[in-house]
């Protein structure tokens, strides 16, 4: 019978505790709410490396007196290597086409190995020899308007594009009529596309095609007789990738974070 008695006022007490535990006050603070990280945004300024492959014929003419003497087309080919810097601005929530609106423009400069060379005879080039043009380097600043979806930006471009050329010829002999060398700094116009991909907060890749199509120059061959002279028109497609680092001078807005 007492040991009955004990039992029960143990069970008892212990319900007791237990009731009189769940009446105190709930010593835990509020959920702490962590807010979603910002949505990617390509607004902000950029910095990059480049390179690639470019080629098409450079366009040689002669002209006399009389008019046009005849030209030639010198295929040519090469590396182009080189960085750019640039701005975008992405207008969030503008739903064109299911993507955001992203307007800005980039400056590029590169130099690279794009040459050509052919045999040429009177009455394109004084003497017969070998022809070369050579693109030394190129630079363009172009707009550039693209739909971001998300972390994807197809892109188009266009803009100015200059470059230095050089014109040479390598004959027999030491005589300024087969060996000579002239060079000019045409000025023209690009267009083209690509595409990038954020990879990271701050890193993108793209892929990248440009057409150029710099002015025609006039030149005087060493050795023409007055009234003669030769223009050059290069022209080129570029096919390059190219890595960009984004700066955050301008952060996207940042969450409402509730409060409790």
């Amino acid at each position: 019978m007492i040991r009955s008695l004990i039992i029960a006022g143990a069970v008892s007490l212990a319900l007791a505790g237990a009731t009189y535990a769940a009446d105190l006050p709930n010593q835990k603070g509020p959920p702490v709410y962590t807010p979603p990280p910002p949505a990617f945004s390509w607004t902000g300024f950029y910095v990059g490396v480049n390179a690639g492959y470019g080629g098409d014929p450079f366009h040689f003419d002669a002209f006399g007196p009389g008019g046009f003497l005849g030209g030639s087309n010198i295929s040519s080919s090469g590396f182009l290597g080189g960085g750019e810097a640039g701005f975008n601005y992405q207008f969030a929530g503008s739903g064109v086409a299911g993507g955001d609106l992203v307007l800005g423009g980039e400056a590029d400069f590169e130099g690279g190995t794009v040459s050509g060379s052919q045999t040429l005879a009177p009455p394109l080039v004084t003497t017969t020899g070998p022809v070369t043009n050579r693109l030394d380097w190129l630079g363009t600043a172009r707009a550039r308007l693209g739909l971001a979806f998300g972390n994807v930006l197809p892109y188009i471009t266009g803009g100015f594009a200059y470059g230095h050329e050089t014109v040479s010829q390598s004959g027999p002999g030491a005589g300024a009529l087969t060996n000579w060398s002239i060079g000019s700094t045409p000025t023209g116009w690009t267009a083209g596309g690509g595409i990038e991909y954020a990879f990271a907060h701050n890193l993108s890749v793209k892929a990248e095609y440009l057409y150029v199509d710099l002015s025609r120059t006039n030149g005087l061959t060493p050795g023409d007789a007055p009234g003669f002279f030769h223009t050059t028109h290069p022209t080129l497609n570029v096919v390059r990738a190219g890595l960009d680092w984004k700066f955050d001078w301008i952060a996207p807005g940042t969450p409402v974070v509730p409060k409790y």
